[in-house]
């Protein structure tokens, strides 16, 4: 089965810092050795990705937006976009707001 790297933005509804993504990070896919959490510099953007195994390209999209239901639950804000990125093509779904 292929792996895929999943990703997903998060614009939080309120500031994000560095305990907010500690707690993202720990609630979320526990024992995923591959995710990682971060923030950008302007502090409203929280952003996560992970590898997973799907059977395709548009399998890992929807991987990805579970990822995106996931970080919201923990986080709460509109999601800006989710992916799918695979060795040879990729998939994004991005927010109309």
């Amino acid at each position: 089965m292929p792996t895929f790297t999943v990703y997903v933005a998060l614009r939080a509804a309120t500031a994000v810092d560095d305990a907010t993504v500690d707690a993202v990070a720990a609630g979320l896919r526990r024992g995923d050795e591959e995710l990682r959490v971060w923030r950008e510099p302007d502090r409203a953007v929280l952003r996560a990705s992970t590898e997973c195994d799907a059977d395709d390209l548009d399998a890992a999209l929807g991987l990805a937006h579970a990822l995106g239901e996931q970080v919201q639950e923990l986080c709460p804000g509109d999601v800006l976009e989710a992916a799918a990125l695979g060795d040879e093509d990729s998939q994004v779904w991005r927010a109309w707001l």
